[in-house]
């Protein structure tokens, strides 16, 4: 404007808006002034500064809620925004923010795990919810699988779950240091492993790489897929009848969004992960279990108990020593390697989970007790069978007994052959054990009417025909 145009100062300065001691200084190719420094403002805690950074640097997550509380005999009452904002800036100042180095995974190379948490309402029900994260970084797809605890057998069954829909095993798991899976840490990268993750672990196989203490985003893969998975399946709060059909809801939902995320090369979620699927390692061909092992000894009512719920085995099992099987779904019990129970799992303190069928041979013997008996007052029995109770109390003398017996039945017999023909026995007015017994053989197949034994077997082998003519005789007389 100057040089080109020959346009006085003063009037590029009025033009631009700037001071004509910045035109003449441009013109004259002058470097720029040093800038002054304000001094820093004074703020309202800063005579307790030294202390405030003295307790962030022993506990760097000590909330600004926290510091105000132990401030506040000696400041009175603060604004929370005015600690909010003090507390933040010294944050910023003592532990400035980590730089990241960006990393490019091989395909099947790498999976990233941990647990998230939400809440879902299951059989009506409200929970909280643990949910399993897996995910393939190099093609961005993730699984998930919830569960109502965070426990051993959950982690196992999330991984071998994520290793089959995945189609196959990647070379190394990312975890943090969870106490499920890590009994100590040692220096460096080493880690002490319990025993069940350690035995899972190499029967697939693949290795175990274990973040540093505190370090979550060494795993930011899957960090960010918790925050992704609870957006997408559990907002709004999800319902669900069981807690198989909440993971397959999960399931439907992450398939359907795979199509819709694209990875920067253009490709969407679901055609990376075909195409990474050809790197895994193959399933291995045996399995294995994905439980959690105790010993235990069952008690005189045949029940054993296992972190505060109890469980039934067969009566004739009581006093005898067990194994228990705790999968994430179910309680396997077994006597000297046979399995001789399976319980649904529970987690509330004191659930007991009995079956009526394992006290029922004892029960034919103290029917006394059948009013009391837990295992029957827990179940929900149908119909036909309470009928045919209040039936027996005036046809026999002990129809606690009989009715026992009755119920027994369903040790040899499907339940809906049993009510059934208690139904029939019922409408026939004759509703006894015997006449039960017949219905279902009639309806195996298997009924057979056997001929009354003779008083005298020895007679049937001497004893003539009758001769059926002086018979004829008699009545001619007649």
């Amino acid at each position: 404007m100057h040089l080109v145009d020959g346009m006085p100062k003063k009037e590029i300065a009025r033009r631009l808006a700037v001071d004509v001691k910045t035109v003449r200084r441009a013109l004259e190719g002058s470097p720029e002034p040093p800038g002054r420094e304000s001094p820093e403002r004074r703020r309202l805690l800063d005579p307790w500064r030294l202390e405030v950074e003295e307790w962030l640097r022993a506990e760097p997550k000590l909330t600004a809620k926290r510091i105000g509380k132990l401030l506040q005999p000696k400041t009175g009452p603060l604004s929370e925004r005015t600690l909010r904002k003090y507390v933040a800036r010294l944050r910023r100042k003592l532990f400035p923010a980590e730089a990241f180095v960006h990393r490019t995974h091989a395909p099947g190379d790498t999976m990233e795990a941990d647990f998230g948490e939400s809440w879902a309402v299951v059989a009506g029900k409200l929970h909280k919810v643990k949910f399993l994260v897996a995910t393939l970084p190099h093609s961005n797809v993730y699984f998930a699988k919830a569960y109502p605890v965070e426990r051993l057998e959950c982690l196992l069954d999330g991984l071998e779950s994520a290793f089959l829909f995945f189609g196959g095993v990647p070379r190394r798991v990312v975890l943090d240091n969870t106490s499920l899976a890590v009994k100590r840490v040692l220096a460096g990268r080493e880690r002490e492993e319990t025993d069940a993750f350690h035995g899972f672990r190499g029967a697939y196989p693949f290795h175990a790489d274990f973040c540093a203490p505190a370090k979550g985003w060494e795993k930011g893969s899957t960090e960010g897929g918790v925050r992704y998975t609870r957006n997408l399946c559990f907002r709004p709060l999800p319902s669900a009848a069981s807690w198989a059909e909440l993971n397959e809801r999960i399931g439907h939902e992450l398939l359907a969004d795979q199509e819709a995320r694209r990875l920067p090369d253009g490709r969407t979620a679901r055609q990376a992960w075909l195409a990474e699927r050809e790197h895994l390692r193959p399933l291995p061909e045996h399995a294995p279990q994905t439980c959690r092992v105790l010993a235990r000894v069952a008690n005189k009512f045949g029940h054993v108990r296992v972190e505060t719920v109890t469980y039934s085995v067969p009566i004739e099992h009581a006093y005898r020593p067990v194994w228990v099987k705790l999968y994430h779904d179910r309680a396997e019990i077994a006597v000297e390697g046979a399995v001789v129970a399976v319980q649904q799992r529970a987690f509330e303190a004191g659930a007991q989970v009995l079956d009526p069928r394992h006290v029922l041979s004892l029960l034919e013997r103290k029917h006394r007790a059948v009013p009391e008996a837990t295992a029957l007052a827990q179940w929900d029995i149908p119909e036909a069978f309470l009928r045919l109770r209040d039936a027996l109390r005036g046809r026999t003398r002990k129809p606690d007994q009989e009715w026992v017996a009755v119920l027994r039945l369903l040790e040899r017999h499907p339940q809906e052959a049993v009510e059934a023909a208690v139904a029939e026995a019922l409408e026939r007015d004759t509703p006894r054990l015997e006449t039960i017994q017949q219905l279902l053989r009639q309806r195996d197949g298997t009924a057979v009417v056997v001929p009354a034994p003779l008083a005298r077997p020895d007679l049937a082998l001497t004893l003539a025909p009758p001769a059926l003519e002086a018979y004829d005789q008699l009545g001619r007389g007649a």
